[in-house]
């Protein structure tokens, strides 16, 4: 007869070895009470680990956060594990930081891990990813965009700002972890937003993977072996790009263009990470590839963090941006349009053709969509940074963009080269804020202005 308790401990032991994880020792075990983490924390206890347990109380949902954290502090105690609760509030420092919940929730947990796993003295980062994560992952990277990589989706052992994460629960799914618990008769919390199929994982979670059923019952396995088999492809790419970076004297276009389309961009993507910490998007890569054969003397590729590439003596390296950056791109067509020097892209389409705003909204961390006569369009327009003396009429009323960008709290350091849309006859256009009056018309375009952030694949920590 089987035992989910000893079946999910030998093959957890099996995962392990096959992917180089020693569970033994002092092991940062994060722990949220919710069954993945609960199990976590049983297994590493039952295959002679030492988890030393942190609990972040992210003061997202009130009295139900107090609760896990309650649940936490006394699971530990019963169990004798050394445990240690962290508060954040999460809500006001993402007002402050201008950033979304859920990001600033993830980069402070990741902060805490690495502060922790130094402070207590452990060597690696356990957390609770299961099999059903791993694949919600990929297809949440794939309808989003992505390459091998992204399709690679939550790596069982990965290095990160010097801390070695641990994922030893990825060859297990999350009904095997239900099994896991009541085999152990052990209880665990549940997070209510977790139903909220607003969110876009759960809504993958919901909706979306079951019906893969339908089509193979060994869906599950299936999508966590492609990943699997995507990742081996994106660290060989790595290791290709990496040795190229070692051997060239330096990245001229001529070597260049000896390089494997997959292997130039992981090597630029690897050198801009270098260069800022921040990682390349595929449009940003395409601009790159453009840019490469064409590049004269001095020329200069900027993008987002201050950062440009540039051309010097047929060579090409990242380097600081210290001046303001100046641009002017025609939006002529329909397609998008990568804004230089940021971390934003304008989508200009005809409304017949249009996709919905939803679609834009479940990618991108702001979307603000405009309606404009297609006249404008025929007669000119370009999107370019802001200068002195800029100002857009709006609701009667006429706006400077320096006013603007100080009322809503632009950070002085993104003003600069803040993008405007214009045509002959001025600004119409201060995204997301302002639109110039009578630019609507019968035939009409929209102009769909959308920032991301750029990021690592999306995990969750």
């Amino acid at each position: 007869m089987k035992n989910p308790v000893d079946d999910a401990l030998a093959a957890v032991s099996a995962y392990a070895k096959e992917n180089g994880m020693d569970l033994c020792g002092r092991i940062l075990t994060g722990l949220s009470g919710g069954a993945d983490s609960v199990t976590l924390l049983l297994i590493l206890l039952k295959l002679g680990a030492e988890p030393v347990c942190v609990h972040v109380n992210h003061m997202i949902r009130g009295a139900d956060a107090d609760d896990d954290e309650r649940f936490c502090r006394e699971l530990c105690g019963r169990l004798g594990v050394e445990f240690h609760a962290y508060r954040v509030d999460v809500p006001e420092l993402s007002k402050k930081l201008k950033k979304g919940v859920e990001e600033t929730a993830r980069d402070e947990r990741r902060r805490i891990f690495k502060e922790a796993a130094a402070e207590y003295g452990c060597r690696a980062v356990a957390v609770a990813h299961n099999a059903n994560d791993r694949a919600e992952t990929l297809l949440f990277n794939l309808a989003r965009g992505t390459g091998p990589r992204g399709l690679g989706s939550i790596r069982p052992v990965r290095e990160e700002d010097g801390v070695v994460y641990l994922r030893p629960l990825l060859c297990l799914s999350r009904a095997q972890i239900d099994e896991f618990l009541s085999g152990c008769g052990q209880s665990h919390v549940t997070d209510k937003t977790n139903a909220d199929t607003d969110y876009t994982r759960n809504y993958i979670r919901a909706e979306v993977l079951p019906r893969f059923e339908r089509i193979n019952p060994s869906y599950l396995s299936n999508i966590n072996k492609a990943a699997a088999l995507c990742a081996e492809a994106d660290d060989f790419i790595g290791i290709c790009a990496e040795e190229y970076l070692f051997r060239a004297d330096a990245m001229t276009a001529e070597s260049l263009s000896s390089l494997h389309p997959a292997v130039f961009k992981k090597a630029f993507s690897l050198l801009y990470c270098r260069s800022c910490g921040e990682a390349l998007s595929d449009a940003h890569l395409r601009l790159i590839s453009a840019f490469i054969p064409q590049a004269e003397n001095g020329q200069r590729l900027s993008f987002p963090s201050g950062v440009d590439l540039i051309c010097e003596n047929g060579a090409f390296r990242f380097l600081q941006r210290s001046e303001p950056l100046v641009y002017s791109i025609p939006i002529e067509n329909e397609g998008e349009y990568a804004i230089p020097g940021r971390n934003s892209v304008i989508f200009a389409e005809y409304v017949g053709s249009a996709k919905p705003l939803h679609a834009y909204k479940n990618f991108y961390k702001l979307v603000k969509r405009i309606k404009i006569s297609s006249d404008i369009i025929k007669n000119g327009i370009f999107v370019r940074n802001r200068r002195d003396g800029d100002a857009v009429v709006s609701g009667g009323m006429t706006h400077t963009v320096k006013k603007i960008l100080s009322d809503r709290k632009v950070p002085s350091s993104l003003r600069g080269d803040y993008p405007v849309v214009c045509d002959r006859g001025g600004i119409l256009f201060v995204p997301p804020f302002y639109v110039r009056d009578g630019v609507r018309g019968d035939e009409a375009v929209y102009l769909t202005y959308c920032e991301f952030e750029e990021r690592r694949q999306y995990e969750r920590t």
